[in-house]
Order: C-alpha cells, then structure tokens, then sequence
C-alpha cells in the first residue's frame, strides 16, 4: 500500500449550541471545516445519535439524525430529524421531524430510527429506510421505508415493509445505520442496495436489501447467517469498479480490538454473497459502526481506484476518527499510522458523502467527553487525507520531459559517476523513490530498463528497479543477487512469471551497464552491451493495479537495498535496438526515443 507521511487533522471544538453555519477551526484558508449540526441538550433533546448524510441530485445535503428524547439509550422516545445545506455544509437549516411515534399517532412513544438514507439519481428521489420498536421495549423491529420527492424538504408518511424484507421469525432487524447505494455499472444498473442485519435463534446473519423501482418494493438479497459466533452488523455498502458490491461490517462479536472489521462480496446486483462474511486483518478499530465512500474509480477517468473507511481508531475505546483508505477495491486497508486522524477526541458513528465541489462531507459522533455529545460535520478535500502519487523530500531530476523526478531517500550522498555525478546509496535506508504517474506504467507492451552500477560490498539481495508490485502479482524487478553469482531480472503477468539471470554478479566495484528489457514476447538481460541471457516472456501487463509504487534500489517493501552506486536510470516503453542501448552505454546518448524515465542523478 502507499505510504502517506502522516498527516493529523486535529479539529478544534467548536462553540457549543446548534448553529446555523460551519466555523472555521483553523485559519481561513486551510481547506479543513467542520460544524456542530447536533448537540446533546438541543431543541429539547437528550442525546442526538447515529448519523447519515447523502447528496442529493440537486447538490443539496441531507443530514439525518436520531433525536433521543431524554438520554442516549437505544430505546426510548426517539424522533428522527435532518438537517439541509444548500451551500455544500457551509450554512445549514433549523432541524425538522421526518418521522415520529407510531403509524397512528405521531406524539406516542417510539424509537424511529437506523436511518439509510438512498439517492436515485435517475429520478431525483430521496428513500429513506429506518428501523422501529415500541420504545418501551426493544422489539418487535420492524423496517419502515419514505420518500422526499422534493428534494429533502418533505418526506412522504412512513410505510411499513416488514413482508418485504423482515421475516416474523427474526428477534432482531436492523435498517444501515448509513447510507444506501444506486448502482451505476452492469445489468443491475439503476438498483438500489442497502444493509440490514437480524438474527434468529442465537444466530446472526448480515443481509443486503434491494429495489429496483425507485424504492417502492423491496427484496431480501444476500443473506450470510452465521453459526460460528461471527455477528456481521451496521453495513456499509459501496459499488466495486467491477459492478460488484463491497459489504463492510462491523462484527459485534469481536474481542476489542480484534477483528471488529468484517466484509463479504456481492457480483450479481446484491442477490447473493460470492464469499461469506470475513474478517479484515489489520484495520483495527473499537467494536463501533464505521462507514465506505468511494472517492475515485479507474473506469470514471482516475489515474487509481480509492475507498474511503471512517471509523474510530483506538482499539480499545471509541475515539481518534481516523480516515483510512483502499487503493485494491478493499483487499487492503491503510493502517492506522497512514490514515489521517480527524478527532483526537471522542468519537463514534459516522458517514460520508461527496460535495459537488469535489469534497469529501463527513458526518459523525464526537465529543470531549463522550462521543455522544455531538454531531459535527467537517469538510476537506483529498490533498488533506494525502495522495498516492504526492511524495515528498528533495528530488533528483527526471530529464525525460514528464517529470517523473525521483525522491531521494535515507540521506543518498553524491559520487562520481560513469558519466558526470552518481548517486551512492548505503545499503541500509537510501532510495529513490518514483512518483505513481501513468507515463511510468509499462503495461502489456515492450519497455526496456537500465542503469549503470557498481557495488560490492554486500553479497546481500540488491534491489536496481522494482516497479508496481510484489510477490505473486503483476510487477516487474531487476535486482543483484551477488551471493548466488547473477544479477537478476523478472515480470510477473495475471500470475504468470519469467525470469531471467546472468552467471555473474559483476560485484567487483567497477562501472557495469545492466538492462532489463521485453521484446516481442521475450525477456532478455543485458550487461555492458551485450544480451546475457533471455528466456520465453508472459503476455499481459505488469503494472494493471493502481496506484503503483516503484523504486529505484530497494524493493516495494523497504527490503533489500542497494549498497553501491547507481548512475544514469532510464526506463523506455519499447525495445530499444542494441544499438541504441550501446549508443547511451558509450557515448550517454540522450535522444533515443521514447523514454518516460531519465535519471542522470547528478
């Protein structure tokens, strides 16, 4: 995964009381904003709980609320209210009442609420799915579902639609509580899906809900009922660049700390799981509703896919709402220490959603205190959470014209080179780090890389270049591998691998010109001008994921640096001829066409 340096958003308390626009808690022109839309106490309310917020067609925000009558327990009297901004969350209305009490009187005692709020963007309709009991116990649960045709200031009367997809069998049933989804890609375009969860006879099973006419029936879908204990609860949804649907979860029957995050996968519309709900290692989290936004997709014009995951951060307790993300559809997750902490306070539920101005909107629970003291929203922008492809440090200059300059590592020391200045690099920390940019993506087609080097004080494994990825998948690396005698080059393609090696480690600590290169379908490496050896090569594309990483003289992972010097790095997205390659080893030619990468390293 990238590796951000560590960017903390620490947002100051705002005055207390409900306001009726955002103030800024760091100087004007940082990008990072938030409000208190809700605070316990306010309009006569004991405690403002479970947040959810969409975007509707027109832009306008929709902030929605449990508004608990007298404290913050789950059941009791408890209205659901919103909020409006007409100005991306810069100004916000006075709260309003869309659901209250019972389907005959709306003044009696019921809990309203879980709310998942869901924008058909065909249509311009707003569907709301919540959640009701009694108040006065916490079952039965039946789900509820009502529309706003108006852009969020009305909201039709409730109808019930527990025969649709609650089952009178089930103890428990649970509405989000966060945001649906419209889907945009494949057959099932134009559905929307949601979350649910219930249980039935000590066991608990996490659902997806669907309609696919704008809301006004509805059908049970995907439905994993577990009988090992796991509890898959609070879904968050968000549609795949593929058409599927990535189900996050909270698993409420994890120890702290431990595996409180699970997922599953749905490829036909939400109808069914193509895997079963599984733990995710290594986003760790406090037992608590966390919430996905998709912020960018490939197939959408990106240069790289991003999922976005809010949740507190502690282990242990519910505070430090950290932001992190996925640049694999979900596979991994940034760590803690990547992410970008949004409170230092108390923290809880939250949700996102996207500003017409290209920020992200979050919704959440925080307090000094308890998280339960507020709702705040907060706006920033994606150069807050970091880029992939935003490095920092001092730079060695790239001459090819596409400004892929590297960014120097560890502290590298400038030598004399084969041709003008090198770079020496100390085997323990030094690199040169490449920035994601397309230009650098050699694909499926022919590319040829080289540099000249000269090492030998190590017989450790030695990265030259290692580009896009490690281990089984798609990448491509040339690396001195000096005890076992060779210097080595290898792709990998969809799985498929070639590799290629000298019988020489050329570690005598003089100057030698090492290229990479593949050529109509094979896979040669070259030292000092003449091709060494070469094996059959895989067809398919060594760089398809985005982002991408790539260094030069270390590998992906910070292993395996180079302990010597390194000088004139080129990489060129075709076969060069040989004798292009021995017009830039004699004479340093610099008009061969075609390269994305010229490092002189001066």
């Amino acid at each position: 995964m990238p590796r951000f340096r560590p960017l903390l958003v620490f947002l100051a308390l705002l005055a207390t009381g409900l306001v009726a626009g955002p103030q800024q808690t760091q100087p004007a022109e940082a990008a990072v904003v938030q409000s208190v839309l809700f605070e316990k106490g306010g309009a006569g309310y004991g405690c403002y709980r479970i947040p959810a917020i969409v975007r509707t067609k027109l832009g306008t925000l929709l902030a929605f609320a449990e508004a608990r009558r007298t404290w913050c327990g789950d059941s009791q009297e408890i209205d659901l209210v919103v909020r409006r901004s007409e100005d991306d969350g810069r100004t916000w209305s006075a709260q309003q009442i869309v659901l209250s009490g019972t389907d005959a009187d709306p003044n009696a005692v019921a809990t309203r609420g879980n709310p998942t709020p869901i924008v058909d963007l065909e249509t311009g309709r707003i569907v709301l799915l919540t959640t009701m009991d009694p108040g006065t116990t916490s079952r039965p649960r039946t789900p509820y579902v009502q529309f706003s045709d108006d852009d969020g200031k009305t909201f039709t009367k409730a109808k019930n639609i527990g025969a649709q997809i609650d089952d009178p069998t089930w103890g428990w049933y649970a509405t989000g509580p966060v945001h649906g989804i419209q889907l945009t890609r494949g057959t099932h375009k134009g559905r929307l899906v949601a979350g649910t969860n219930y249980d039935v006879d000590g066991r608990a099973a996490g659902q997806l809900v669907y309609s696919d006419d704008s809301g006004e029936t509805w059908h049970k879908g995907a439905t994993d009922l577990r009988t090992d204990g796991m509890v898959p609860q609070e879904i968050s949804v968000v549609e795949k660049v593929d058409g599927g649907i990535y189900a996050g979860a909270r698993n409420n029957s994890a120890g702290t700390g431990n595996d409180s995050r699970a997922f599953a996968v749905s490829n036909d519309g939400g109808e069914t799981y193509a895997t079963s709900y599984t733990t995710i290692p290594g986003l760790t989290t406090p037992i608590v509703q966390g919430s996905l936004l998709r912020l960018r997709a490939t197939d959408q014009g990106a240069k790289y896919n991003r999922i976005l995951f809010a949740s507190p951060a502690d282990p242990e307790r519910r505070r430090y709402l950290t932001i992190r993300s996925s640049f694999d559809e979900g596979r991994t997750w940034q760590s803690v220490a990547e992410g970008t902490r949004t409170t230092s306070d108390w923290s809880g539920y939250s949700d996102m959603t996207m500003l017409d101005t290209g920020e992200i909107g979050l919704l959440y629970e925080a307090g000094p205190v308890d998280a339960r003291d507020q709702i705040r929203f907060a706006r920033f922008t994606e150069n807050d959470i970091g880029h992939p492809d935003a490095p920092t440090g001092p730079t060695t200059p790239d001459v090819s014209g596409l400004g892929n300059h590297g960014i120097l590592r560890g502290g590298t020391t400038v030598v004399a080179g084969r041709f003008g200045q090198a770079r020496d690099l100390d085997g323990t920390d030094d690199a040169i780090q490449l920035p994601f940019a397309e230009s650098l993506a050699v694909g499926a087609g022919d590319f040829t890389a080289m540099s000249w080097i000269k090492y030998g004080a190590r017989t450790t494994p030695q990265a030259i270049f290692w580009g896009y990825n490690l281990n089984e998948y798609s990448q491509f690396w040339l690396r001195a591998e000096p005890a076992d005698a060779r210097i080595r080059g290898l792709i990998t393609t969809g799985g498929n691998t070639a590799a290629v090696a000298t019988t020489k480690a050329y570690n005598d600590n003089a100057w030698h010109h090492v290229a990479l290169q593949r050529k109509a379908g094979t896979l040669s490496i070259w030292v000092d001008g003449v091709q060494v050896a070469s094996v059959a090569s895989p067809a398919g594309s060594v760089s398809p994921g985005r982002p991408f990483k790539m260094y030069v003289g270390q590998r992906l992972d910070g292993a395996h640096h180079f302990d010597g010097s390194l000088d004139e790095v080129r990489i060129y997205k075709r076969a060069i001829t040989a004798a292009e390659l021995n017009s830039i080893r004699t004479s340093n030619v610099t008009t061969v066409p075609n390269a994305v990468l010229d490092l002189p390293l001066g």
